[in-house]
């Protein structure tokens, strides 16, 4: 779902993103924050997330202001408040004064907190590889995809990609069933190369324990 809201900046365009790893619809206020989702949506180490989360009032010039961060995410270990932005709207003295007020406060309050650019976020092909793989992200998994696995790969550390997709349907399964196992993890490819027939694939060294149902 893609809106387009009014501002006082004119018309901005939002939306809503179906996000597997919180099980609920996550609002996106910038296309760079939807792509950022993407990202943390395939990485292992996010619990959770969610977006504007809470309010944070400051002084400035005698008056007080309120922030309201992008992103809040939800590590094993650590909190983490991302703010994103273009890497030119980030250099911009306005958003620099900013950054260096409430880095304090959300550092304080147990928070890390990061500015995360374009240029960190659009590198492809690892991005177009992420949003392709997260269209089978709800695909069903079994633990007789995990046993088929074993049958097909054998003794090999690697296979191609294509080897694996012919191997699934010969078995009566979906050939869809081998991007949702990498977006899972239990398949791993390298996302920083364009995903082809050709590229290798490997077994995850710590396979997760799979559910009957997808997330």
């Amino acid at each position: 779902m893609v809106r387009r809201r009014i501002t006082n900046g004119g018309r901005k365009v939002i939306g809503k993103f179906p996000s597997i790893k919180n099980g609920r619809m996550v609002w996106w206020e910038s296309q760079l924050e939807r792509d950022y989702l993407y990202l943390l949506e395939i990485d292992p180490e996010v619990l959770s997330y969610d977006t504007q989360p809470l309010k944070i009032e400051y002084f400035l010039d005698g008056k007080i202001h309120k922030y309201t961060p992008d992103i809040r995410v939800v590590r094993p270990n650590r909190k983490q408040i991302i703010e994103v932005k273009s890497e030119e709207k980030a250099k911009k003295e306005e958003y620099v004064e900013l950054f260096r007020t409430v880095g304090p406060i959300c550092r304080r309050e147990g928070y890390d907190f990061i500015v995360v650019t374009d240029k960190d976020i659009r590198i492809q092909p690892r991005l177009n590889n992420v949003k392709f793989i997260y269209k089978y992200a709800k695909t069903r998994i079994t633990n007789e995809h995990q046993i088929l696995l074993h049958e097909i790969f054998g003794e090999k550390e690697t296979l191609k990609l294509e080897k694996i997709i012919k191997g699934f349907p010969l078995k009566g399964m979906r050939a869809a069933t081998v991007y949702a196992l990498i977006f899972r993890g239990i398949l791993w490819i390298d996302l920083s190369k364009p995903i082809n027939p050709g590229s290798e694939v490997r077994l995850s060294l710590a396979l997760p324990q799979i559910r009957s149902k997808a997330a």
